[in-house]
């Protein structure tokens, strides 16, 4: 709709939507929302219940409460206000990517364990806390316990306001640029370490956070005082909030509210940063941020008299695999004391100078761990080998170039899905053809002399692209996406495919196009890539080989796979989507969950076929969906031919050794 203001047209535009994302709009998926908008010149609010927050503060949106499966309404009023609720839309609806089965996310690094009743000590020095993150480990203990920050003064001049308030920007200045090295880190925990390190500098330069200090500034507070006043303040509205998610949020504004004091006050927190052997981190309240100057690699556990399961350093021990307990039951006499420590990350219990025995024993339990981990990570980097001596690439799904060194450390044959629409969806504007080659060409060298295979824009009616609003559809999945839209919006198409011709000349690369339904759109799609490999040789531009495959996603391409093999060079089966439109459930539908799945007979009837037909073509076929990593499954899809299985990084040692085994 459209509103008059003046002589100026203004756009309004609305939208309800049900949040799918798993944990709601906490920290992270707060900070993307308001990366997202902040992209947009609209006014932007989303609305619950009632009560409304500026979609790009990510205070106001985490104080909102918004769970997964409650509805919102995303209202936008400006000039790309159509774009902006539709991009957000898709953001909060989980549709910019599958959501994960149970049995992904009880296996993901994120995922907080199941709280455990407390235990009683079972042995000396025995301290009870929250179970964290799984795992067992003694060692040498690194004693991080400060004084919390306090304020010299209680108020300033009326001539020093100005001067302090300067003061203040640069201390969160200085926070933030703390946070962007982290979060630019090789050496980090891939993106859930840069999610949150990212979320953490949205809450220091929120809106609500800096406005509010330096109000109290200009009222002649002085600025320490009233950093810590405002974090106090903003931490207690989130304890007030029905849901351990957003509960725990409060130690995440304590916690830089903390440090922006430090800041200010000339302490930078450098006693963190002397850990240089590996040892087991006691503390007393602890932050992400504090974690942010740790070498987290060298953390072999964690131990808190603060916290709880869903903070963001349970969450970060997780993605870095070391066992942690929050919230324990001590003195800080008795942390102090710590120089030895035993960790059991499972029961919610570690030991502060074991004696000899109890060291004993949880050395054995460690070992034996590690002996599990290691026979799997010694499939890391074989090659995978059925018992017929048959060879199956083992790929990664990627997203962005910042996956690339985690998908190579899980020992990667390559990329079967590198997801494109990402790198157009981060920016307020399209990416040029450079831009693109520049990602496409670091991925295709990274990885040869496997292949990386590139999806085309696989976005659409329910997937909004920065400053081109998509037409308003009433059942977006079966809409105007994928490669229907890319042939519709050549100058969409052409500098991608130009990007990948230009990468092929680095590497090994494939392209291959998404929601393909009919042999006229493969037909229309590979004419398009000849003519930009045409035009590149005419404008003296260097290309290479590029092998020409499609997504098997749709219940049509599989019906019609003898004849579309005849026109590609591969497949790649999308067992999500396929999974969703052979059995008519969206995928997005919790209540539908129990149709979800790639082993019904119906779905597996559609995968047969696929491969059958590209058996007999002579064509390759991989699996690059969900059931590409499922332990079940992969013995299945080799015994129909599938010479490629393509999913997350984590999952590929696992997914060699069942190969190996098969």
């Amino acid at each position: 709709m459209a509103g008059q203001a003046g002589m100026e047209q203004v756009m309004e535009a609305e939208r309800t939507a049900i949040v799918q994302l798993e944990e709601g709009l906490h920290a992270r998926p707060a900070a993307r929302v308001v990366q997202f908008a902040k992209g947009f010149v609209s006014d932007i609010e989303i609305v619950k219940g009632g009560r409304s927050a500026n979609a790009k503060s990510t205070v106001k949106l985490m104080l909102l409460a918004v769970k997964e499966g409650d509805e919102i309404v995303i209202r936008a009023r400006g000039e790309d206000a159509e774009a902006a609720v539709e991009g957000l839309a898709a953001i909060v609806t989980g549709e910019a990517d599958a959501p994960a089965t149970p049995a992904a996310r009880e296996e993901a690094a994120g995922a907080a364990p199941t709280a455990l009743p407390a235990q009683e000590p079972a042995a000396p020095g025995e301290l009870v806390g929250v179970a964290a993150s799984e795992g067992v480990a003694v060692g040498p203990a690194f004693v991080y316990l400060p004084h919390e920050p306090q304020p010299r003064r209680t108020h300033i001049a009326a001539g020093e306001v100005e001067a302090e308030t300067l003061r203040f920007r640069r201390a969160v200045e200085a926070v933030c640029a703390m946070l962007e090295r982290r979060s630019d880190d090789d050496d980090a925990a891939a993106a859930t370490a840069a999610d949150i390190m990212a979320a953490l500098r949205d809450v220091a330069q929120d809106p609500e956070f800096l406005e509010a200090v330096e109000a109290r500034i200009a009222a002649q507070e002085d600025p320490v005082a009233a950093v810590l006043a405002v974090g106090r303040e903003l931490a207690e509205r989130f304890t007030h909030i029905d849901d351990a998610y957003f509960r725990a949020r409060a130690e995440d504004v304590r916690g830089v509210a903390r440090q922006v004091a430090n800041v200010l006050l000339g302490r930078d927190g450098s006693d963190l940063a002397a850990l240089a052997e590996p040892a087991i981190l006691v503390a007393g309240h602890l932050s992400a941020l504090d974690l942010a100057r740790l070498p987290l690699r060298l953390l072999r556990g964690l131990v808190t008299s603060e916290g709880g399961p869903t903070s963001h350093i349970a969450i970060l021990a997780r993605s870095f695999g070391f066992p942690a307990v929050v919230g324990v039951k001590a003195e800080e006499a008795v942390l102090r004391a710590a120089r030895t420590v035993a960790v059991d990350g499972g029961r919610g219990v570690a030991v502060v100078n074991p004696d000899p025995a109890v060291a004993a024993a949880y050395a054995a339990r460690l070992e034996k761990a590690e002996e599990e981990r290691r026979a799997l990570a010694a499939f890391t980097h074989v090659v995978p080998k059925t018992r017929d001596g048959r060879v199956i690439e083992v790929a990664a799904n990627l997203g962005s170039e910042a996956e690339i060194d985690g998908a190579l450390g899980f020992g990667a044959m390559g990329v079967g899905l590198f997801r494109t629409e990402f790198l157009f969806m981060h920016g307020r504007t399209l990416p040029s053809e450079d831009e693109q080659f520049r990602i496409y060409a670091r991925v295709v060298k990274a990885f040869r002399p496997h292949a990386v295979v590139f999806r085309t824009l696989d976005i659409g009616g329910d997937k909004a692209l920065p400053g081109i609003a998509p037409e308003r559809e009433e059942n977006p999945f079966l809409g105007w996406r994928g490669i229907r839209m890319c042939l519709d919006r050549p100058h969409l198409l052409k500098p991608q495919l130009r990007a990948i011709l230009r990468a092929a000349a680095l590497g090994t690369a494939r392209v291959m196009f998404p929601m393909v339904t009919d042999i006229a759109e493969v037909r229309a799609a590979r004419a398009i890539v000849d003519a930009c490999r045409q035009e590149l040789a005419e404008e003296g531009q260097e290309t290479g080989p590029l092998e020409v495959g499609i997504m098997v996603e749709t219940p049509a391409a599989a019906l019609c796979a003898a004849t579309l093999a005849r026109e590609v060079d591969f497949f790649s089966i999308g067992t999500n989507d396929l999974t969703q439109y052979t059995m008519a459930a969206d995928r997005t539908n919790a209540r539908l969950a129990h149709l979800s799945r790639a082993d019904h007979p119906a779905v597996l009837a559609m995968i047969e076929m696929t491969c059958r037909a590209a058996r007999e073509a002579g064509i390759r076929v991989g699996v690059c969906g969900e059931a590409a990593g499922e332990p079940a499954m992969i013995p299945r899809l080799l015994g129909w031919g599938v010479s490629e299985l393509s999913m997350s990084p984590s999952l590929i040692p696992r997914a060699k050794k069942i190969v190996s085994e098969c």
